[in-house]
């Protein structure tokens, strides 16, 4: 009688767990993976097991501590994957997932840290929601900063030039001494001839002076 009741508990065990196991195997994420990162977790059911509204227990184990990081105690096994999203140290894992059954463990994972170290935080006002700080105002009698030239206001100071250095060229823009314009005339025309006249009309009383020299000279031969 003894014999048939362990039998039967044993065939009963046997059943319960049958029963209960819903997942064959838990597949291996392919790695590395970096910290901070989401990674698809898949698992495959046992072939005419009906998941339901089953969870299971998924956790990490460190392949080098032995430490069981619990990852999500309620997983929920029908849609059979899971996004991971990474938070633990950098590091060898295996991952686990316990339908009840029993634990079902994937291949080792590795766990690297994110290039350059944690992520930095984001600079102040490149958000678009956190303000820039003002700018710190000038020292107490600090000159004020020159403006810069090129403005279209105020102009650049010139350089004072080299002692002995020729002054420079007038500027194209500035006043330039006026060019003689050219006679729109013909070039060839032959300037007009000066009129020498009569000796009379340049001395007037030259006849009177005559008439008296030619007086005398009469008178003097008597």
């Amino acid at each position: 009688m003894t014999r048939l009741l362990i039998l039967a508990t044993i065939i009963l065990s046997v059943i319960s767990y049958a029963s209960a196991q819903i997942v064959d195997t838990l597949n291996t994420p392919i790695g590395p993976v970096t910290q901070g990162a989401k990674v698809a977790v898949s698992w495959a059911l046992l072939p005419g097991a009906d998941a339901g509204t089953a969870t299971g227990d998924l956790s990490a184990t460190d392949s080098a501590t032995k430490n069981v990081l619990s990852i999500d105690p309620a997983v929920p096994l029908a849609p059979k994957t899971y996004l991971w999203n990474v938070q633990v140290p950098p590091g060898t894992y295996t991952l686990g997932l316990n339908d009840g059954s029993g634990l079902k463990q994937s291949g080792e994972v590795v766990v690297k840290a994110p290039a350059g170290g944690a992520a930095p935080a984001p600079a102040p006002g490149g958000d678009g929601k956190t303000p820039a700080p003002a700018p710190a105002p000038p020292a107490k009698g600090a000159p004020a900063p020159a403006p810069a030239p090129g403005d279209g206001k105020t102009a650049a100071p010139s350089a004072p030039p080299a002692k002995g250095a020729p002054a420079p060229a007038p500027s194209a823009t500035g006043g330039s001494p006026s060019t003689p314009s050219t006679p729109t005339g013909d070039s060839s025309s032959t300037p007009a001839a000066v009129s020498t006249g009569s000796a009379s009309s340049i001395f007037p009383g030259f006849d009177v002076v005559l008439s008296l020299l030619s007086v005398a000279v009469a008178m003097s031969q008597f």
